[in-house]
């Protein structure tokens, strides 16, 4: 979660990662949420303002800060709980692969704790 937020922002802040980790502590169970960057992408479909789009080197989910209005559409519309809301800024905060290298799992010391897959155009979601 760290590197995410010093990659995107240049510091270091729980609140700024583009992922956020789910604890259960009583069964010692933690969980990611980031994006899965869907294939029908519900975030999208709901942004009125045509803020959000898929960057077409990637297949990333990007956000274009001049026309998001904040309005959390898109974080109520996404089903895993993948997008962060930057109360801050007033965006939401969604993986963007980081170009198709993502940090998080460049520095991760759990080995498969994280992983990324290049989807096929017929996979699902």
């Amino acid at each position: 979660m760290l590197t995410c937020s010093f990659t995107h922002e240049g510091y270091f802040s729980f609140s700024k990662s583009r992922m956020q980790i789910e604890k259960d502590e009583e069964r010692a169970v933690s969980i990611p949420r980031v994006c899965i960057q869907c294939k029908d992408a519900p975030c999208i479909q709901v942004c009125s303002e045509e803020a959000l789009f898929k960057d077409k080197g990637t297949g990333a989910i990007m956000v274009d800060k001049d026309k998001c209005t904040g309005c959390k559409k898109c974080v109520k519309a996404c089903p895993y709980g993948g997008i962060v809301f930057d109360e801050e800024g007033s965006i939401p905060l969604i993986c963007d692969l980081c170009g198709g290298k993502p940090s998080c799992i460049e520095v991760c010391r759990f080995p498969q704790a994280i992983k990324f897959k290049v989807k096929k155009e017929n996979d699902e979601k």
